[in-house]
């Protein structure tokens, strides 16, 4: 009877983060519409609770990023948040990251957060920046990636098809986002894959992706340059 009960509890909770965790991912009626996409509105609050409630969604999606980053791999993280992913894989898998966000709070909290790290640890670089418009040259990254954040973008062709320039010819993007029409909780998540047709990118594969429990409110979407 405890067994059971334990595991009603363990539910409950599951369905609870997913319910808050969709709602801040979405920004759902909260965010501020910027040219370039839509911001959180407090990026202290979303610092603070994004610590909390995605730890073990970034910790597994690091270590997917980590099999999948070449050798000595750079590795660009568009939409980079307060920068738990981007320190996570400089700190944990050791990788050469450069981070960048449309929010310039966003960005300052993630210098603050990499800042409290070891000095003999390597850190992220965060760079303000739009993805339509990414400040980099051509093929400068072996793996670009992106978590819950091209539904947020102002014209997601655009941010794909910069994504494509600035990845070397044999690099990949892996994009984790909301499943299409995602109605749980009140979303409406658009189709990811949309914007990928119109792009330089071509679709490699497309995987359900459980988080949290065995919940699947995401999906991953492994890109290439065309």
């Amino acid at each position: 009877m405890i067994g059971r009960r334990t595991a009603t509890v363990v539910a409950v909770l599951a369905l609870v983060s997913a319910a808050a965790l969709v709602r801040r991912l979405s920004g759902h009626g909260s965010g501020e519409y910027v040219p370039g996409g839509i911001l959180m509105p407090d990026a202290g609050s979303y610092d603070t609770h994004s610590r909390f409630l995605l730890g073990s969604l970034f910790r597994g999606i690091a270590a997917d990023i980590a099999v999948a980053a070449p050798r000595e791999a750079r590795v660009l993280e568009v939409g980079s948040g307060p920068g738990h992913l981007s320190i996570r894989l400089a700190r944990d898998h050791d990788l050469d990251v450069t981070a960048l966000d449309l929010d310039p709070a966003m960005v300052e909290r993630a210098r603050a957060n990499a800042g409290q790290l070891p000095v003999h640890v390597r850190r992220p670089t965060f760079v303000v920046g739009d993805v339509s418009a990414l400040p980099f040259g051509d093929a400068s990254f072996d793996l670009v990636v992106s978590t819950f954040s091209m539904h947020h973008w102002s014209d997601r062709t655009a941010g794909l098809s910069e994504i494509a320039r600035v990845l070397r010819p044999d690099g990949k993007a892996l994009v984790w986002d909301l499943k299409a029409g995602f109605a749980p909780f009140h979303v409406h998540a658009p189709d990811p894959l949309g914007p990928v047709h119109g792009s330089e990118l071509s679709v490699v594969r497309v995987s359900p992706w459980r988080w949290p429990w065995r919940i699947t409110f995401a999906e991953r979407l492994e890109l290439a340059p065309r």
